[in-house]
């Protein structure tokens, strides 16, 4: 079937354009994981959403061709159902942008341009395929960027970002990937091209929508089709920024002291806890001169206007620094505290959290990223177990977090040639995180999605009904399931569905 469709393509793309062999499948067939690869049926490269409309409607027309001859496939077993999904940079982590080989990959690598820019009321309409950071290059002279911040911005593409509703380190304040969405074009499983939302081609401009199903295909790890254009809000830069550096003896006292400042009303657009673990390894990589008695760092930004950020931060410097005052009983054992408006001092002080995966490298070969969410005030207890849970697989652990929202990112990092069962016991540890953070109060994911990695978790959240109704849902959107399956969804729903 793969062949057929390879030959129907050939009719309205170029060579360049359709990628088969082993070494191009290769490119393609994991994500950032490392963890889950398999290679897909085929690539293709298309340059606009007119091309991707055509893509699919080939691979539906193959697919209804042997739907009647269905009873003598079921007797060969030989053919399965075409499908497709949408990729975008592959920086995914949870395994959602990987197929088979009966999958379709359509990359919307080409598809990068920013088509408008609206200062005046703050939006700007792009394709899909465009670099996060580079929206907010071309808008800054503005004064106005794109607010989600994803570790991987400098490659991740936006719409990888619509299909993991994606946050970053700032999203505690600004917000995350849904709330800067106000209309989307879209490519349905059937081929048809819609629109969601704002977006009207036939009215330029904000549109008023009762209904706006974009926010519903937001983090919909392309289930629902393939988002090709966005209309997205911009936010002003804002005037002064201050980041603060604070070390502790221990992450217990780092995350209490985070419960305190989001207690005490204080909202920073970033608060980002660094434990041991992670501490070890960028210091080692980047001699940032960190002391061996510092155990946990938090790294806290204020945004705004300048004298305001100023008095927040010497108010926080206050609650930090006190040893015992109103606010508790006993203080945070803080072992050093650093704040700095200049810009190159800035990027310093964040080189312990945004250098994090490179100096991972020089430790091991591959690195296993968590996604889960506990209440604040269950970090200390969640990132104690953690650790309990990584000694007890022989595991090496280094773990950053979204404080301000409770996102834990764990990292298992591992060398799979040095120690063949490392993955199977990151698997087996991946199953009592799970399990933890959903005891704890928590959720599966944060922002990285369900995708294959937590697909068989998701029984821990929700009853069978409750799955049956999602599917029900993604059914409205794709009934022949054939956008990005086998995601998501345990396979014994999918089955029973």
């Amino acid at each position: 079937m793969i062949e057929k469709l390879k030959s129907k393509l050939k009719s309205f793309l170029k060579k360049d354009q359709i990628l088969s062999s082993e070494i191009d499948l290769k490119l393609y067939d994991t994500d950032a994981t490392s963890l889950f690869k398999n290679k897909a049926g085929l690539v293709v490269l298309p340059n606009t959403t007119e091309e991707i409309s055509k893509v699919i409607k080939a691979l539906n027309l193959i697919n209804e061709e042997y739907s009647y001859k269905k009873e003598s496939f079921e007797k060969t077993d030989a053919v399965t159902k075409l499908s497709f999904l949408a990729r975008g940079a592959g920086t995914g982590l949870s395994g959602g942008a990987i197929g088979d080989a009966s999958t379709v990959i359509i990359s919307l690598a080409r598809l990068n341009k920013l088509i408008e820019f609206d200062p005046i009321n703050r939006t700007a309409i792009i394709e899909t395929g465009l670099v996060n950071s580079h929206l907010s290059k071309e808008t800054k002279s503005e004064n106005l960027h794109f607010a989600p911040d994803p570790s991987s911005q400098d490659a991740c593409t936006i719409g990888g970002n619509i299909a993991e509703n994606a946050g970053g380190i700032h999203c505690y304040k600004h917000g995350v990937t849904s709330e800067q969405i106000l209309g989307l074009e879209i490519v349905t499983p059937d081929g048809d091209i819609e629109y969601l939302g704002a977006m009207n081609p036939e009215s330029p401009g904000i549109n008023y929508c009762p209904v706006d199903f974009s926010k519903l295909f937001t983090g919909s790890e392309g289930t629902f089709g393939i988002a090709t254009k966005a209309m997205v809000k911009l936010q002003p830069i804002p005037e002064s920024f201050l980041t603060i550096q604070a070390c502790f003896d221990s992450a217990f006292n780092a995350s209490r002291a985070v419960s305190t400042i989001i207690k005490l009303g204080f909202k920073p657009t970033a608060i980002e806890l660094i434990d041991e673990g992670a501490i070890e390894a960028v210091n080692a990589a980047y001699n940032l001169g960190l002391g061996e008695n510092i155990k946990a760092i938090l790294l806290i930004e204020l945004d705004g206007d300048n004298d305001e950020v100023l008095l927040e931060a010497s108010k926080i410097k206050e609650i930090l620094e006190d040893q015992e005052n109103e606010y508790m009983t006993r203080g945070f054992n803080l072992l050093k505290y650093t704040e700095n408006q200049d810009p190159e001092e800035r990027k310093f002080l964040w080189k312990v959290r945004k250098g994090t995966v490179a100096a991972f490298g020089q430790i091991a070969p591959f690195w296993y990223l968590y996604d889960a969410v506990v209440p604040r005030s269950k970090i200390p207890e969640a990132m104690k177990q953690i650790e309990i849970i990584a000694k007890k697989h022989r595991l090496k652990l280094a773990s950053v977090c979204h404080a301000a929202d409770g996102n834990l990112h764990p990292n298992f990092l591992y060398d799979p040639e040095k120690d063949p069962t490392v993955i199977q016991r990151i698997h087996k540890a991946s199953t009592e995180v799970m399990k933890l953070c959903i005891e704890l109060g928590g959720v599966l994911s944060g922002e990285h999605g369900i995708g294959l990695e937590k697909q068989e978790y998701m029984p821990y959240m929700f009853s069978d009904s409750d799955l049956k109704t999602m599917l029900a849902v993604r059914k409205i959107f794709d009934p022949k399931m054939i956008s990005n399956p086998g995601k998501i969804f345990p396979i014994r729903i999918c089955k029973e569905f």
